[in-house]
């Protein structure tokens, strides 16, 4: 079932997603350190495209899951995380519905995808679900303007007004470059 929106980044261009200068840019390691990822933690990366962040979160956490709406871009994850020698389970999603277990995740990261989504609000309540108590949501999109060509850029207001409707405390912001990560953590909920 192939629900891609018409402003999805084409996986044919992925080769842009996973260069030298983008890892320059963009540091994997340096927005993990940011995140904190620990050893225990369990990860999704939405939205994952070619495993640009997919890869490094599977060096530091215990277990990470790779998601995307394309094969063909999980695909390409895929054979970068076997040339890598690391565990990586992979699932395709827009995001409505995720076949994991409630409240099983630490952190749900995506970067430059958010934008992209069709269905924000119900993406959002269905992280929530999957959040642990503790868990962290971290949505990391481009808000200012540069030279370089890129994703559209998006107002901090929007995804913080998102995340709070839906129940989640916008805890922090981090400026990475011409990029804000919006930090928010799930509220407490009824678990069993």
């Amino acid at each position: 079932m192939d629900q891609r929106g018409s402003h999805v980044f084409p996986s044919w261009l992925s080769f842009i997603l996973s260069n030298p200068l983008r890892k320059w840019l963009h540091s994997p390691s340096k927005v993990i350190d940011k995140l904190g990822v620990k050893p225990s933690d369990v990860v999704i990366d939405f939205g994952c495209g070619p495993g640009f962040y997919t890869i490094p979160f599977a060096k530091a956490a215990r277990r990470v899951i790779a998601i995307d709406i394309q094969p063909e871009m999980l695909e390409k994850a895929a054979k970068y995380a076997e040339k890598n020698d690391v565990k990586v389970e992979f699932l395709q999603s827009d995001g409505r519905h995720i076949p994991l277990p409630d409240y099983s995740t630490d952190l749900i990261f995506l970067s430059g995808v958010f934008h992209e989504l069709d269905y924000k609000q119900e993406v959002l309540k269905e992280f929530s679900r999957l959040l642990k108590e503790s868990g962290r949501l971290a949505i990391k999109e481009k808000t200012k303007r540069s030279l370089s060509p890129g994703p559209p850029i998006v107002k901090i207001s929007e995804i913080k007004n998102l995340m709070q409707s839906v129940g989640f405390k916008v805890s922090n912001e981090i400026e990475i470059g011409n990029d804000t990560m919006i930090l928010g953590k799930s509220l407490p909920n009824e678990q069993s």
